[in-house]
């Protein structure tokens, strides 16, 4: 029996024990020889740490008992006497244990606590001669052994990567963390209140549908097995929820899980959540004023005013919000008048100008689009509506009356980015129909975003639509926004990552240790895949000779990716945040992204041109280049980032 008990937290299987956790294993068989279970059951507490710092005074006089449960996040003091920080979901409070308060038995069982372990306690409040407020232990119970040590105290879970993979460790050792996911909480039930208050019914429509629609975007596929068909992960609820319109209600709205298979960056996770709201009887006016109002309450909720800061600016979101036209818009930052393009032809004389790229079959819409990106967006850092959006790219828009080649519809930017898209809704069914073959055509030009037709919503409008104003948010982006988060990540609480499996942890390890002992260094990048050298065709070398002087010129620096991002609309670019070691940030943007996604490159250690002159790409100053090295293989491109060591400090000049 002794040797049964000795080998019960034998680990048989999984990863290899280190010292911390084996010595933790060997505390948990201690713990079961005095009679102790090390995961308790239910405990029945009565405060917060948050309530107790509330009403101390009050408990304090009283001699109150207090029960508390929590994990235990400091612990120090040997002897007859210790001290402890528990942690619980509202904040911390010190804990103090005596030996002669404490049973015998509790006392040898305090002996084995960790950090990291979850305890119940009761005791009484006081506070310390150095003014700290205490909760004096009389009973404790063990309610859940950590077998794990928790991240090193004074450094923390700083790691991205790793606070993303294990946001279980994020939250327990960051409270910022926690907070701002309870604003997250928060803000949408403000949002929730909003539309009940205002009359509006919530509903829900299906994830998995036969068509997909509502978004240009691509869409994730399944098949349903039962019903041996393909099936899509909604890219957005638009054509379900009008179809509840048809069918008589008239104030909806739904809080949905979206899906778009495409790239991952700081603004975009392929599982996002967003409201969409339909306002029959209603129109643009209504949903402009429901998107101002929305914003409010979410600031409300988060920082108690209508100003709020975002990475260093103020912003206020306190309505009406100001508004422009999209070709308004381009014309007072670029001078070029769209409006005044009677063919397609001026359209792109404007774009060759502006040294803006479009497509074979691009017409005037997505030219003034493509502009409106490139030297509008980011230029958008206080709150305002963008209107009369072209037919192009609203297929599920009302014309515009006063000029056809617009839609009555809008955009709400802030600090350069899209938070809303509303319309008067298209309530025409020979008009739609109408939009969705040109969609169609656009599909055989190469837009593999573009909307294919759904007979059935087609059915639906032709029973007729009352006139509607339609809205949707991306609320993963407001909340960016109302907690100063720099990444969507940091408001999502398991975003989307690439796999890291066991085995490909092994298979790093073992390839970094064979570098290591090749090479006798540990700094370098391990590239993603290996090159078939016999296999890979190069440019030939230049013949013509540059002199010494000129090349010197050219400042090649090493520099630290500190963020990474696609580009919006463009399925090329990339753009870095770079630390140069001038301690002020530096962005270069890449047309690398068919061979790069952003989060594989944050922390890396590259190489760049610093001193060539500031390029505009997509509204955004490229401030230098940075170095690939491009080769052929089997007809295909192929390019590797010039990485180097992680040693070579930021700023560093190569020679």
């Amino acid at each position: 029996m002794a040797e049964n008990n000795q080998n019960k937290n034998v680990q048989t299987s999984g990863p290899k024990l280190n010292d911390q956790m084996i010595v933790r294993r060997e505390k948990l068989d201690k713990i079961r020889a005095l009679g102790v279970e090390p995961y308790g059951e239910k405990f029945e507490w009565d405060h917060h740490a948050a309530d107790i710092r509330a009403n101390a005074e009050e408990l304090e006089k009283n001699e109150t008992t207090v029960r508390i449960a929590g994990r235990i996040m400091i612990r120090r003091g040997a002897g007859k006497a210790a001290f402890a920080v528990l942690r619980d979901q509202t904040g911390d409070i010190q804990l103090y244990f005596r030996k002669d308060v404490l049973s015998e038995k509790e006392w040898d069982l305090w002996k084995l606590v960790d950090m990291g372990d979850i305890l119940g306690i009761e005791g009484v409040v006081f506070t310390t001669h150095t003014g700290e407020l205490t909760v004096r232990v009389h009973h404790f119970t063990m309610l859940s052994k950590s077998l794990r040590p928790l991240p090193e105290k004074w450094h923390g879970l700083t790691d991205k990567e790793q606070r993303y993979r294990q946001r279980y460790l994020d939250l327990m050792v960051n409270p910022e963390v926690r907070t701002t996911f309870v604003k997250r909480a928060a803000m949408m039930a403000a949002i929730r209140k909003w539309y009940t208050d205002h009359g509006f019914l919530e509903v829900e429509t299906p994830v998995l549908q036969p068509l997909y629609g509502g978004a240009n975007a691509k869409p994730f596929t399944t098949h349903f097995n039962a019903l041996d068909m393909t099936m899509y992960l909604r890219i957005a609820p638009e054509l379900y929820l009008k179809r509840l319109l048809v069918g008589g209600y008239e104030r909806i709205f739904e809080i949905t899980r979206n899906f778009r298979n495409e790239g991952m960056d700081t603004r975009h996770n392929p599982e996002f959540t967003a409201i969409e709201t339909y306002q029959a009887y209603g129109d643009i006016e209504d949903v402009i004023k429901q998107t101002e109002e929305i914003v409010e309450a979410c600031a409300l909720a988060s920082y108690g005013t209508t100003k709020v800061t975002y990475e260093g600016t103020e912003i206020d979101v306190k309505g009406p919000w100001p508004r422009l036209t999209m070709a308004g818009a381009v014309k007072k930052y670029t001078g070029e008048d769209f409006d005044a393009c009677e063919t397609i032809e001026d359209a792109r004389k404007i774009a060759d100008k502006l040294h803006v790229e479009y497509g074979e079959f691009d017409g005037f819409g997505k030219i003034l689009s493509a502009c409106f990106d490139e030297y509008v967006e980011a230029k958008l850092i206080q709150p305002v509506h963008i209107t009369e959006h072209p037919i192009e790219v609203s297929p599920l828009s009302k014309l515009d009356p006063k000029d056809p080649r617009y839609t009555i519809r809008f955009e709400s930017y802030i600090y350069g980015r899209e938070l809303a898209n509303g319309f008067s809704e298209l309530n025409d069914p020979i008009d739609q129909r109408k939009r969705f073959e040109m969609q169609v055509e656009e599909r055989a030009h190469g837009d593999d975003e573009a909307h294919p037709i759904d007979e059935d919503f087609l059915t639906a409008l032709e029973y007729g639509m009352p006139p509607t104003g339609g809205l949707g948010i991306g609320l993963d982006r407001l909340f960016m926004l109302m907690t100063d988060s720099s990444s969507i990540r940091d408001i999502i609480l398991f975003p989307a990552m690439k796999p890291e499996t066991a085995q490909e942890k092994a298979n790093a390890k073992a390839a970094e240790e064979a570098a290591m002992a090749e090479t006798g260094n540990d700094g370098f990048f391990k590239p993603n895949s290996e090159i078939d050298f016999s296999k890979a065709k190069v440019e030939p070398l230049f013949t013509d000779y540059v002199d010494f002087d000129t090349f010197s010129k050219s400042d090649f620096r090493a520099v630290k990716v500190k963020s990474c991002e696609a580009v919006k609309k463009s399925k090329k670019l990339l753009k870095f945040v770079l630390d140069d070691g001038t301690g002020t940030d530096r962005i270069i943007l890449s047309g690398i992204h068919a061979f790069y996604e952003p989060e594989e490159l944050v922390g890396k250690t590259l190489i760049a041109i610093v001193n060539l002159p500031p390029r505009a790409m997509m509204g955004i100053d490229s401030c230098g280049m940075l170095l690939s090295a491009i080769h052929e293989e089997e007809g295909e491109e192929k390019l590797h980032l010039l990485m180097v060591d992680n040693h070579i400090p930021a700023g560093a000049k190569l020679y």
